[in-house]
Formats: C-alpha cells, sequence, structure tokens
C-alpha cells in the first residue's frame, strides 16, 4: 500500500499508444510512461500476463491502470480502465485483484476517501465483472460485516478456487479487514460464482511465540503441496522499521494459519520502507510473486519489480526464487576485464580486500551480473563477501553476505568508506537473519551461484537462484565491485549483459510526477 494522501487534482488523462517498451527505460522492469503505479495484481491469459494497479495522475489516484506483456518482463501501458470519478460515491481506487471465475474474470478494490488530507474512511469494496480483462461493468459495493468486523477496513480481497480446475465448486475470499475481537486472521468470504459473496468469521490463527498481529495487508493465499501458504504485508512489526511481507501457513483454507517463525519475513526491507506488499500472481501453468519497490524512500513513482518463483523447501518453508522467465532481460553480453577475481582480505590494514570490475557500468540502462562465489574465513572476526556499489570515490553502498554455518549467519547492506588512514568503516542499514525466507549468507568453503541486478539506483541479489534482498543505493560512477572482508573470496565465471531495455535518453527525468521547476 502506497503513502495514502488525498485526491487533491482531477486530471483527465490521455495516454497515446506509448510505443512498445517506449518509457520502460526508467524502471527496473515496468513503471508507466506518466503517472505513478502502486500493489500490482498480475495474471496471465491467453497469451498475455495482465498487471492492474492503482494509479496516481499528479495526485488524483482514482484510476485502475492496464498493462499487459507477452514474457512478463517488458510491458506497454494500455490505459485507465477504471475510473472512480465515473462514480458519485467515488473516492480513490485501492488495491485490486483480479481472478478467473468461471468463464469470466473478476476484479475487486478497496475504496478510499480523505478529508482535509487525511485518510477518514477505508470501509468499501467494489466487485467488477469482464469477458476480456480490458472492459469492466460495475456489479455491487460491500461493506464490513459488524457481527465480526470493524468499520476501520475493507480493502481488497484475493479469490481462490475451491478447488483447481472445478469453478463449480465455488470460491474462497481473502479479505484486507480488522477484526472486532483478538486477533484471527484473515478475515474471509465464500462464494458459489465469484460474483455474490457470504462474509464468514475471520480464519483461526495460532500464534505460537510471534507476536500477534490483527490484520495484514495480504498478497494471498494460495495451495502447494497440500498446504495453503497466506502472505501479508504491514509496517513497524518484529523489530522491523520499514515495510516486509510475512508468511502463515495452514492445512486446510479456513486456518488454522500459524506463523512459519523459520521463515517468517518473507521479503522486504528492515531498515526503510522500500520494497512493498508482495502478493500471488497467476502465470502461464505456474504460480508467481509479484511485487514493487520506491527507487529511493519517500520518492514517488514505484517500479514493478522482477517477478519471482515461489519454492517451498522440503522443510515446507516458502522462499523466493528466480524466475526463468526474467532470462528474458538480458541483453547484449558486456566484455569484462576478467572472468574471475581472487581476493584476499587477510592481514589488510582497512580489514576488507576490494575489487572493480571494467568496464564502467550504464545503470541506467541496467545491467545483469552472475557468476560463482566461493569464500572461506581467516583470522578473528566474522568473515563477509559480497558486492559493491560506488557512489563516489571512498564511499560504496555494500552487500556483505555472512560467511560460515547457517545458524547464526547474516548478510548486512549498508554503506562502506575508507577513512584517511585506510581503515573502511561500514555501517549496517539492512540485515537478513534468523527468521527470513531470504538467504543469510554462504557457506565456509562452498562454492555458490548468484545474479545481481542493479537498474538506476535499485539493486536485488540472488546466490543459488534465492532472493537475498532488494535495496537501493545513492547513484553514482556506475562502477560496481567485489568485496572480502575479514577472509577470501574467490569470483568465477563472471560474465555481465546489458538489460534487454533502452537505455535513458540524455536528461531524462526519472520522476515523471515531478512538477517543472520543482
Amino acid at each position: 500500500m502506497k503513502f495514502l494522501r488525498p485526491a487533491t487534482v482531477r486530471v483527465i488523462l490521455a495516454l497515446l499508444g506509448a510505443i512498445f517498451l517506449g518509457a520502460t527505460g526508467r524502471a527496473m522492469v515496468y513503471r508507466p510512461e506518466k503517472g505513478s503505479m502502486w500493489d500490482p495484481s498480475i495474471l496471465w491469459h491467453d497469451g498475455l500476463y495482465y498487471a492492474f494497479m492503482m494509479y496516481d495522475t499528479e495526485g488524483d489516484d482514482a484510476y485502475c491502470l492496464l498493462a499487459t506483456s507477452p514474457d512478463g518482463v517488458h510491458w506497454r501501458t494500455e490505459g485507465t480502465i477504471v475510473n472512480e470519478h465515473e462514480r458519485t460515491d467515488g473516492g480513490s481506487f485501492f488495491k485490486c485483484y483480479v481472478a478467473k471465475c468461471g468463464d469470466k474474470f473478476v476484479m475487486d478494490h478497496g475504496v478510499g476517501r480523505c478529508k482535509d488530507g487525511r485518510m477518514v474512511s477505508q470501509d468499501e469494496m467494489r466487485f467488477f465483472q469482464s469477458k476480456d480483462l480490458r472492459h469492466w461493468d460495475y456489479i455491487t459495493s460491500t461493506h464490513p460485516d459488524a457481527r465480526w468486523y470493524k468499520q476501520d477496513r475493507w480493502d481488497h480481497m484475493y479469490i481462490l478456487p475451491k478447488e483447481e480446475g472445478r469453478p463449480e465448486a465455488g470460491y474462497w475470499g481473502y479479505v484486507v479487514a480488522v477484526p472486532k475481537e483478538g486477533a484471527d486472521v484473515p478475515a474471509m468470504k465464500q462464494s458459489v460464482d465469484g460474483l455474490t459473496w457470504e462474509v464468514l468469521p475471520p480464519a483461526k490463527t495460532e500464534w505460537g511465540s510471534i507476536p500477534p498481529k490483527n490484520h495484514f495487508e495480504y498478497g494471498g493465499c494460495e495451495r502447494i503441496g497440500g498446504k495453503y501458504y497466506l502472505i501479508g504485508g504491514t509496517f513497524d512489526y518484529m523489530g522491523s522499521k520499514g515495510y516486509n511481507v510475512f508468511t502463515l501457513v495452514a492445512d486446510g483454507p479456513r486456518g488454522p494459519f500459524r506463523p512459519d517463525p523459520e521463515a517468517f519475513r518473507l521479503c522486504g526491507n528492515t531498515g526503510k520502507p522500500l520494497t512493498w506488499a508482495a502478493a500471488w500472481a497467476r502465470g502461464k501453468d505456474e504460480l508467481l510473486i509479484s511485487n514493487y519497490t520506491y527507487r529511493k524512500h519517500g520518492t514517488p513513482a514505484p517500479w514493478l519489480l522482477p517477478l519471482r518463483k515461489p519454492v517451498v523447501d522440503a522443510a515446507g518453508h516458502l522462499r523466493l526464487g528466480w524466475w526463468p522467465g526474467n532470462e528474458a532481460m538480458k541483453g547484449a553480453e558486456l566484455a569484462l576485464g576478467g572472468k574471475s577475481a581472487a581476493l584476499d582480505a587477510t592481514g589488510k590494514t582497512g580489514g576488507y580486500d576490494l575489487h572493480y570490475l571494467a568496464p564502467t557500468f550504464n545503470l541506467g540502462q541496467g545491467i545483469v551480473l552472475e557468476g560463482k562465489i566461493k569464500a572461506r574465513a581467516a583470522g578473528a572476526g566474522r568473515p563477509v563477501a559480497g558486492f559493491l556499489f560506488e557512489e563516489k570515490p571512498g564511499q560504496a553502498m555494500a552487500i556483505q553476505l555472512g560467511v560460515g554455518p547457517a545458524e547464526g549467519r547474516e548478510t548486512h547492506i549498508g554503506r562502506l568508506t575508507a577513512g584517511a588512514d585506510g581503515r573502511m568503516n561500514f555501517v549496517s542499514e539492512d540485515v537478513t537473519g534468523k527468521g527470513h525466507a531470504t538467504v543469510t549468507g554462504i557457506d565456509d568453503g562452498r562454492e555458490h551461484t548468484f545474479r545481481l541486478l542493479c537498474r538506476r539506483e535499485m539493486f536485488e541479489l540472488y546466490i543459488d537462484d534465492l532472493l537475498v534482498q532488494t535495496y537501493v543505493h545513492d547513484g553514482g560512477s556506475g562502477r560496481v565491485g567485489l568485496l572480502a572482508g575479514r577472509g577470501a573470496a574467490a569470483f568465477t565465471d563472471l560474465r555481465a549483459w546489458a538489460m534487454s531495455f533502452p537505455a535513458p535518453k540524455p536528461g531524462e527525468d526519472d520522476d515523471p510526477l515531478k512538477k517543472p521547476g520543482a
């Protein structure tokens, strides 16, 4: 969910048939060329991926925007398909979900209303239906059932078939709402046809040692291997200063849901609210997960991130993996100064050994860097190995993967600076460790594969095709480097590609909501 702002300016938007890929050079994989999107709901149908998004045009967030993609990587803006201003009771268009229900598609979305710059209500959900995902007919609006839910919120609902491939069995609905009592989550509905819904009491939740939370912004619930995986995001929870997404698991669709303590934080940031509401997405014969990020905390115009592959390990923990479809983002292969680099920080005054790759990269267009990494501990202290993005001489944003046994290992992201005496100072901003589904580091002496993506200020790292983190740096020279700290690291089989998006034009502004002269 984006920062809530009142709809203060009505803008009639005319999207003039964007050239395919025309403006995607500004973002990781997609952002509209005009205005700003939030909270994508994505599904595949008849040869295309469809993304439905909250849409803001200079303070006027009354719209649903549609974008399509043939491969889930390169997106084209189609235009607005729902406009809250067309209704006399209209407000802001909040997050939607779209699902196939029999021979039709059903959309539900939340409605927000503001007064004097403050959100005063978010307790209404609208329903639409469509045959082609482009033209939508209004069905009805609903409000919280006072028997079980407070009037605080009735925002959006993920729709799950009760039996896959049998629409006649009906549908479950997982609703963003607040229970009147306790912390059973989520709010629920059920339907025979996806159009008429019966409100149910909330699903039961057994919190165990995890602090209870009475609602999340749910990214939906899906079945994998006979289990039901509910994901939902929130601020300021479990010691996090940012926005994180968490996983609860159940044996049945109505619970009881239980937090997964070993992999509770599915994704997000512990330091800053950058990456937001992850959601289940139905791809072509596969489940996917989408989410998005801000270029910098507090700036408008989020980016759609690469789609992720959900991975459930042998112990039943849900993690985010590299989706093979993302190979489509690789463009021309780039020449590197070498295919390998050996680093050894043992005995170095600064405690680190750093190596910058050649050439300087065009991070405006974006790069994909792949290879293998093998690190070993040496000497005192906790060894680390990883990557850095130079922001200015003597200063870089660094990803420091912990090296050693998984128990107690952590990965930190933060700023690495060089002092006048040659010593290096690292200040952590983000940590991945115990209870996180994302990768906490690498094993001592074992070879791992890596994928590092970077575009503009945003980067994300995968180890052995599992997500470590998505984060941002402050921009800078375009130099990307490797590091070892309090140990040694060998990087081999290095390859790099330019991303297959147009490079930004000289002077192109990266903030489409920025007003002239601002």
